[in-house]
């Protein structure tokens, strides 16, 4: 009787034991915007590489900028059982919600690129870029290449400050553009700066930064700056097809999306770089982050930030095979 007992006390306890999940258990879902732009494809070939890597599976889903969409979707996912959910949400003002219902369900979330907060301002486990900080790096950058111009003794110079208003994180990366080339040239006049609103497509960029130079006829030379590479090519290609030469502005961008077509044809362009952010590895490092928070119980930490490298036309040939295929 007393092995019988004993035997019977192992079976209860064994029976209060629950062991971590394994990570073929584990499914990832991947919620993103813009799922035909560069930037996204890399991100979300990444995480799903990553999953595979990890034995987990993978659903991802494009939501572009779609709101009700990205609801759906998020519902969806946790109606469908999976684990885990990486998300870049169209609009930062669904941060809340979507970070609410996840919660409410018990899947972990991790936010991608750009940041959220839950109702009581609360940060969602992020994975990016630290957008004030990249900004800076552009700032630097800029003011380095406009020193090497010598500009000042040229004509007129202006500063173009291509904005997505919509997008705190875009407007945190003009920001410090700003203030770091401010810093660099102290005797530039604020007031030269143009602001210019877009909605962080290329196409926008060369319609509105095309009026931008219409109304200001006078500048000779432009340096501008904006949330990605869209809006630095496309204010790059208005100054072109107005006729300006590419000794004409200078520009550098975010994100490294549009390097191959800048400088894919060898030729000189105002768009002089851009500090490139391997998106790969934003979509790895959140699904990463969170297999190991599902299967080892890992805590997800508050910020995880990637660090940019700086492309031009002078190594280009060292990224190409990797950015351009």
């Amino acid at each position: 009787m007393k092995s019988l007992k004993v035997l019977t006390g192992i079976a209860i306890m064994g029976a209060a034991i629950t062991f971590p999940a394994q990570a073929e258990d584990i499914k990832i879902g991947y919620i993103n915007k813009m799922g035909d732009h560069p930037w996204f494809v890399a991100e979300v070939d990444g995480a799903r590489q990553q999953a595979a890597e990890m034995g987990a599976d993978f659903v991802a889903q494009d939501v572009q900028f779609n709101a009700d969409l990205t609801i759906t979707t998020l519902d969806t996912m946790i109606g469908d059982g999976v684990d885990g959910i990486a998300i870049v949400v169209p609009d930062r003002a669904l941060g809340p919600v979507v970070a609410a219902k996840a919660k409410e369900a018990g899947v972990p979330l991790v936010a991608v690129d750009d940041d959220i907060y839950f109702e009581d301002e609360t940060q969602v486990p992020y994975v990016g870029m630290n957008a004030h900080n990249i900004g800076l790096s552009v700032g630097e950058k800029l003011a380095e290449l406009y020193k090497q111009e010598n500009w000042a003794e040229e004509g007129e110079v202006r500063i173009a400050s291509i904005e997505d208003r919509k997008a705190d994180t875009c407007m945190q990366r003009n920001h410090g553009a700003e203030e770091a080339f401010l810093e660099a040239v102290p005797d530039f006049d604020p007031e030269n700066i143009v602001r210019v609103p877009y909605d962080n497509t290329m196409v926008n960029s060369i319609d509105a930064m095309t009026t931008t130079l219409t109304a200001n006829p006078q500048v000779t030379h432009w340096i501008f700056y904006s949330c990605n590479d869209d809006g630095v090519l496309g204010a790059a290609r208005a100054l072109e097809n107005a006729g300006y030469g590419p000794e004409q502005g200078i520009g550098v961008g975010i994100d490294g999306s549009r390097a191959c077509d800048a400088f894919g044809s060898g030729r000189p362009s105002p768009f002089r770089g851009t500090m490139w952010l391997n998106s790969e590895n934003h979509g790895a490092q959140a699904v990463e982050l969170l297999v190991k928070n599902i299967r080892d119980s890992e805590e997800l930490p508050t910020t995880t930030y990637t660090q940019p490298e700086y492309i031009s036309a002078d190594n280009f040939d060292l990224y190409e095979e990797r950015l351009c295929g």
